[in-house]
């Protein structure tokens, strides 16, 4: 057993030692586009959930 979670541990060394990080300009770059598309994605289900619930109100309303 021991064995096993020493070679275990001993690939996930050899694994993190092929990971590559991006540079400040990358990152900052990544940072905008998710900033951006969760300022769009909000905005869409704002405007949904308004729509929604304009129309179940009007529905509510009526009945």
């Amino acid at each position: 057993m021991w064995e096993k979670l020493k070679k275990f541990f001993t690939e996930v060394k050899a694994e993190a030692k092929k990971t590559t990080w991006p540079n400040r300009e990358e990152l900052i770059t990544s940072t905008g586009v998710v900033l951006f598309i969760l300022l769009v994605t909000s905005v869409y289900l704002f405007l949904v959930d308004l729509l929604f619930a304009g129309t179940l109100g009007a529905l509510l309303r009526r009945f």
